[in-house]
């Protein structure tokens, strides 16, 4: 009988498609010993966001990446900086800012990522959550016990966030060997969901206890609905106030300030070396459409897709 070698997963992955392994076999050992013991609460944060690598990895993409954006910073804005004339030590002070302002603009947006990604798996799994109790207290009134519904949810096409969350419950019983309980207390710690942690949490003192599931689920599922209710309440509320600061920064404002130049241009020239023109071109063409902007990002940030 023929043994074949098992490659492991990350093997024969490219750098495009796993940049953390090229990270990690790079500057690896050097963050474990050096860096490491600085980013343990961001671990939590990787597990919420759903990130499937470990924290010494990321930790190393975030340092290698940074490091790279040092560098061509610095050739490239020294270069251009040269070519265009200017003096060799002023190019390098040049170069140098840019350099150090671009390596913890990486950084920066590489340590906010698994934040903003958790938080949106928080907003979704919020938004399942009265669908799968709901399905959960039918289950448990079928007498299926724990163990096989989340095996049942984690192949759910509607509700796919808390169908992976049930996936990491049923590969800690099924692969790693936990018992319920403790994969339940597990998922607790990895879920970004401050609802779904209440659930498990009930769900698990119910499984101690010996109480009725079926009854602990539907108690669970009319209180989420409350809390559905008093939240659409809130979103209405959050709605209308914004339609307000709509009309005043995109409606109210720009007349204002297109009368306010209208008169400045009988009065005068210009201000502060601007034409009236240009003034009004600078409004229309730039600040109105970064309010737009700002305006569409709120609201993304408060809206979450049906």
């Amino acid at each position: 009988m023929i043994l074949k070698k098992i490659k492991p997963p990350s093997e024969g992955l490219s750098a495009l498609e796993a940049p953390w392994l090229v990270a990690y076999h790079s500057i690896g050992s050097l963050i474990q010993r050096r860096a490491l013991p600085h980013f343990e609460e961001f671990g939590v944060t990787l597990q919420r966001a759903g990130f499937k690598i470990s924290l010494l990895s990321y930790v190393s993409l975030m340092m290698f990446f940074s490091g790279i954006s040092l560098v061509t910073s610095f050739a490239i804005t020294s270069v251009v900086a040269i070519l265009f004339g200017t003096p060799i030590v002023l190019s390098l002070i040049y170069a140098v800012g840019v350099a150090i302002f671009g390596s913890l603009l990486v950084f920066a947006a590489l340590y906010f990522v698994p934040s903003l990604l958790a938080t949106t798996r928080k907003r979704k799994i919020d938004l399942e959550l009265p669908f799968v109790t709901t399905h959960m207290s039918i289950l448990a009134a079928a007498g299926i016990p724990p163990t096989r519904m989340f095996k049942m949810l984690e192949d759910s096409i509607t509700t796919p966030e808390i169908a992976s969350e049930s996936n990491e419950i049923v590969r800690d019983v099924e692969i790693l060997g936990d018992d319920i309980i403790t994969a339940l207390e597990k998922e607790r710690h990895r879920s970004p969901s401050p609802r779904f942690n209440e659930l498990l949490e009930g769900l698990v003192a119910t499984i101690r206890s010996g109480g009725n599931t079926r009854s602990f689920l539907l108690d669970a599922t009319n209180t989420i609905m409350d809390y559905r209710r008093v939240a659409a309440k809130q979103l209405v509320e959050m709605l209308a106030a914004f339609a307000e600061v709509y009309v005043e920064l995109l409606v109210v404002f720009p007349l204002l300030i297109i009368v306010m130049f209208s008169v400045m241009a009988l009065i005068g020239n210009g201000l502060g070396g601007f034409s009236i023109t240009t003034m009004m071109v600078f409004v229309s063409y730039l600040i109105i459409p970064l309010c737009a902007v700002a305006v569409l990002v709120m609201l993304d940030g408060i809206l979450v897709d049906e």
